[in-house]
């Protein structure tokens, strides 16, 4: 069955009005009809299953036939702040990741970041990412569309995180690696927790020696370096795995 999104205020009772651009979607790319069933979810967690009732006004409608409160999200909340990685490489990390089952996605500015964006660029940026996101939760039928943040430079970053649990993927660690630290009291029974992983160039020794300071426990993925692409998603399929959500 047909999946789309639909904001929480075109709902009305039991009939829904759909947005243009997924109403054109619906019409001319899918060649939906009036009667149709198709599916629809508002980014809450809430899905609803939906009679195309054609258009009202020049507006496309549907009956909502069926709702439902479907809850498909991991138990541990896992936030990715990740360095803002070079043209498509940052579309890729937010897709796969919200696919995977991350909460919430922070882009970071970092001291060897390549890209740098602020101001009107940056939010158009952040727009764009959001679309990403919720497009990779109508593949995967995810119900809650996660949050990318407004891009933050690195101290930010560690204001916002504060005293709650997190880790930094850094490529010169030698001691301890992720699968060792997952199963360690209390880390694998943890509510919510950040994984930062860095640019392309990753982290700077000062930013590793800041992360330290603040108590942010310094972690590796083995011993082969892994692209800023590959990295998050690597480290959120073995969080979520050890946490039981995958597999």
């Amino acid at each position: 069955m047909r999946r789309f999104f639909i904001e929480p205020e075109n709902i009305q009772d039991s009939s829904i009005c759909i947005p243009p651009e997924e109403a054109r979607h619906i019409e001319k790319v899918l060649r939906l009809k009036t009667g149709d069933i198709v599916m629809f979810f508002d980014g809450t967690g809430q899905e609803y299953q939906v009679r195309l009732d054609g258009k009202e006004n020049g507006v496309l409608t549907g009956r909502i036939m069926h709702r439902d409160l479907k809850d498909s999200e991991p138990a541990l909340k896992l936030y990715l702040a990740q360095g803002i990685a070079k043209g498509e490489k940052m579309d890729a990390i937010i897709q796969k990741t919200v696919e995977i089952g991350v909460k919430a996605v922070y882009p970071v500015s970092c001291e060897r970041s390549v890209v740098r964006l602020e101001g009107e660029k940056a939010d158009k940026r952040v727009e764009r990412w959001q679309t990403i996101a919720r497009e990779a939760c109508k593949q995967c039928r995810r119900n809650v569309v996660p949050e990318i943040k407004p891009v933050m430079g690195f101290p930010s970053l560690l204001q916002t995180i504060g005293e709650r649990p997190a880790l930094m993927l850094y490529e010169d660690e030698h001691r301890n690696g992720l699968k060792a630290w997952l199963r360690t009291e209390p880390y694998n029974r943890l509510k919510e927790m950040f994984v930062l992983i860095g640019p392309e160039g990753g982290f700077s020794d000062n930013e590793v020696l800041t992360a330290v300071k603040q108590g942010i426990d310094i972690v590796s993925l083995g011993p082969r370096i892994l692209r800023t692409e590959t990295a998050g998603l690597a480290a959120a399929s073995m969080i979520l795995y050890e946490y039981g959500d995958l597999g």
